[in-house]
């Protein structure tokens, strides 16, 4: 999707549709809302009268604006009660939107951002945020696509121009931290023979060539010198080498790390010889989502540049049933030397984890 930020009026934006927001219990209109209602003749006021705009949270009213406005649809969003109003809400109102015009066939859309107390910024990235997130689908299997529209085209309308760095650093980060988050949700959404534990590794190993990243992945032979034995017990029954991916940022001259994160990257969960039913089994592809997540937040932040020193380390296996497989009552060792007894070889997560 192309965003792009502009100022001015976005009574004469042409687009699909515009999106306007309205809060829950208030009386009169203002601003942005007012100047559209004009231009539409009161048809926004006429339905608040009416009591069919109401502004409850994630209410949404379209108005074909029938020629009177170059946008062909005006799109009110309810925001619910001003203060009790966060950029989670919007960010969740903006993607609801997104997802009803997508089905509409709207292939642009032109946002009016207003503080509403949230700052310019804060409301270009939520709104971007939205629209990304809102409009994600995994779709990279599919044989032959069904036909159905895209928008393409995020048009983000500022008053003035002095708005335009603020809104314009928002997009930015809002569409990074979006796109980190599909690029998590693609690999989670994987099936496990397109996301095995190598495949992981060399996300990782894209992500660090493409950001500076530093990466180190450890192979079963090293796990076995450093004493991974509850990683390398989980790993077992598998015939997908295991990898102990390790990911560093460094933003700081300093030696220590300020934040570590630590994802579970069990690329396929079958609960191994305590095994699971079989119903919904194929939604343990996903039980990798804590490590996807972790990899692609390291590549968000080689992005946004902190000042601080970063590492990720993502543990993945599958935990399968097999000859070799780990097994109810065995007993293996730990990195830290202390043992541990299998009960359930469906508590896996634990033992990597640990």
């Amino acid at each position: 999707m192309e965003i792009k930020v502009v100022t001015g009026n976005i009574a004469e934006v042409k687009a699909g549709a515009i999106i306007v927001s309205f809060f829950e219990g208030v009386e009169y209109l203002e601003g942005v809302v007012a100047n559209i209602d004009r231009a539409l003749d009161g048809a926004i006021s006429g339905l608040i009268s009416q009591g069919e705009i109401q502004g409850k949270l994630n209410e949404i009213t379209v108005i074909h604006s029938l020629g009177k406005l170059p946008a062909a649809r005006v799109v009110v969003i309810g925001l619910g009660r001003q203060a009790e109003l966060s950029q989670d809400k919007i960010r969740g109102a903006v993607a609801e939107t997104c997802r009803l015009l997508r089905q509409k066939g709207a292939d642009s859309i032109a946002a009016a951002i207003q503080g509403a107390g949230i700052s310019l910024e804060g409301m270009a990235k939520v709104v971007t945020e939205g629209a990304l997130l809102g409009l994600y689908s995994f779709r990279r299997h599919i044989t032959k696509e069904a036909e159905r529209g895209e928008i393409r085209e995020l048009i983000i309308v500022g008053t003035g121009q002095t708005e335009l760095p603020g809104l314009e650093l928002g997009c930015r980060r809002g569409r990074l931290l979006a796109e980190a988050t599909n690029l998590a949700r693609d690999m989670a959404n994987e099936p496990a023979n397109y996301m095995t534990p190598g495949i992981m590794a060399e996300q990782a190993r894209s992500l660090a060539a493409n950001y500076g990243l530093e990466l180190r992945v450890l192979e079963r032979a090293e796990m076995r010198e450093l004493g991974m034995g509850a990683l390398l017990g989980v790993a077992q029954g598998s015939r997908e080498p295991p990898k102990f991916i390790v990911l560093r940022y460094r933003g700081s001259d300093a030696a220590e790390t300020d934040i570590a994160l630590v994802g579970k990257g069990i690329t396929f969960d079958s609960g191994g010889i305590s095994i699971k039913p079989s119903e919904k089994m194929g939604e343990m592809k996903g039980d990798m989502a804590g490590g996807a997540a972790v990899i692609a937040a390291m590549g968000a932040i080689a992005q946004l540049k902190p000042k601080i020193n970063v590492m990720a380390v993502v543990p993945a296996t599958e935990n399968l049933p097999g000859g070799n497989a780990l097994k109810p009552g065995d007993i293996l060792t730990a990195m830290s030397g202390k043992t541990i007894e299998i009960i359930s070889t469906d508590a896996e997560g634990r033992l990597i984890l640990a």
